[in-house]
């Protein structure tokens, strides 16, 4: 394992985590880790009561650093409370003030006291080691770790890790320094689009999203079991716990999908074009107000659950560290356009997966016509020219009978 001044001597440094199976094996290791996580819910608890009293009382908030000086004193007077080490308890200092600047910024929502059932992780700033499938912590000890497959950052040094509970088994994520590779630009450019359920590359590549029908089944039998169940009943949390784990199942087969693709399309080009899809915007829900009810409220339902669970977010913040370079355009008139003759027509896009140009009669799948269109507006914005608007197909353009002539439009 690399050293910290070997890292640095490397040149540019990049973040990688890479998460672990925790083997805990001795009693007094599962104590520890439910009892730690127990008491950094606590002071979580306490350190958002203290902001909220300070505001109340002054009108201004206290800072992670007022409160760290607490946190010094209240070690010196709980024996209880230094039992744990200190750079954890800090960690979930920091995991507020992160929470409350989120706030603050309008990217998140008021931070709430968190329950047993939702406090199920705690963050390890500093003083992690990893050695030999071991995951040392400093003031605690080792605790063996498993993971499939090899650690892809041997060389890496470990800075922080978070461990969490999910569905009664515990992980390490660990996040390494490592040196980033240079770079050469050979002057190769992919564009991507984006669908429900798959992604398209402007070399003819189709990357299918992994095939989950089956476990949504019973994730939604899973769902009406625990609808029937009465709250409190031991029969309504093992129904919770199943379906926990299929929604873990299910997320684990698309994050590794993803990982898979996005490597696929970083490898195949330098530079990777995508849209600059909303999705947030485009999956806002359809059912509208009293006064403005809705229209077809159930099939943008279905299409919004298509769209999140592709999880194009997820694909494109994985492309940008992967990739030696992302380019995001404007998403509009890509899929209406005709990659072989630039002619801008909603009607020659006949459906998800057909694209047949009106003008000029040019087939293809739609998907694969749209990535070249991206990749074409992708490149004039690397060369530094305007990509401009696409034309739209006007009805001079039919009867001059030239499918290259087409209008700005508007």
């Amino acid at each position: 394992m690399a050293t910290k001044h070997q890292v640095e001597a490397e040149g540019a440094t990049a973040r990688r985590n890479i998460t672990y199976r925790l083997l805990p094996q001795k009693q007094w290791r599962w104590r520890w880790l439910e009892q730690t996580l127990e008491d950094q819910r606590q002071l979580y608890i306490a350190a958002l009561q203290e902001r909220q009293d300070c505001y109340r009382k002054t009108g201004r908030t206290i800072t992670y650093f007022d409160q760290s000086k607490s946190l010094t004193e209240c070690r010196s007077a709980l024996p209880g409370m230094a039992k744990c080490p200190l750079y954890i308890q800090r960690g979930t200092l920091q995991r507020l003030d992160f929470a409350y600047r989120s706030f603050l910024q309008g990217k998140r929502g008021y931070p709430k006291f968190p329950g047993r059932d939702r406090w199920n992780s705690m963050a390890l700033p500093e003083g992690v080691k990893v050695r030999d499938d071991t995951l040392v912590i400093s003031g605690f000890g080792g605790i063996r770790i498993r993971r499939r497959g090899t650690n892809p950052h041997e060389d890496g040094r470990p800075t922080s890790a978070v461990l969490k509970r999910e569905g009664g088994k515990w992980y390490a994520v660990v996040c390494y320094a490592v040196a980033e590779p240079e770079r050469h630009d050979d002057g190769t450019i992919v564009g991507v689009d984006m669908n429900v359920g798959q992604v398209a590359t402007s070399d003819r590549q189709i990357h299918y999203g992994p095939d989950t029908e089956m476990l949504e089944a019973r994730k939604r039998r899973y769902q009406r079991m625990l609808s029937r169940r009465k709250k409190g009943s031991k029969r309504r949390e093992r129904a919770r716990q199943k379906l926990a784990k299929t929604a873990r199942k299910i997320a684990m087969k698309r994050h590794d999908w993803q990982h898979r693709a996005s490597r696929q399309i970083a490898d195949s080009a330098h530079a990777v074009v995508v849209e600059d899809l909303k999705t947030r915007n485009m999956t806002a829900s359809a059912k509208g107000s009293v006064e403005e009810p809705g229209r077809r409220v159930k099939q943008k339902a279905g299409l919004n659950r298509v769209i999140l669970d592709t999880g194009w977010s997820a694909l494109r913040r994985m492309l940008e560290y992967k990739a030696g370079r992302m380019v995001a355009i404007n998403p509009a008139y890509t899929s209406q356009t005709c990659a072989a003759c630039g002619v801008v027509d909603a009607a020659s896009r006949r459906s998800q997966y057909e694209f047949r140009c009106t003008a000029c009669g040019h087939m293809d799948n739609a998907d694969l016509n749209a990535a070249a269109n991206i990749r074409r507006q992708g490149l004039a914005q690397l060369r530094g020219e305007a990509a401009g608007t696409p034309g739209r197909r006007t009805a001079n353009t039919c009867s001059a009978g030239k499918p290259g002539a087409v209008e700005k439009a508007s």
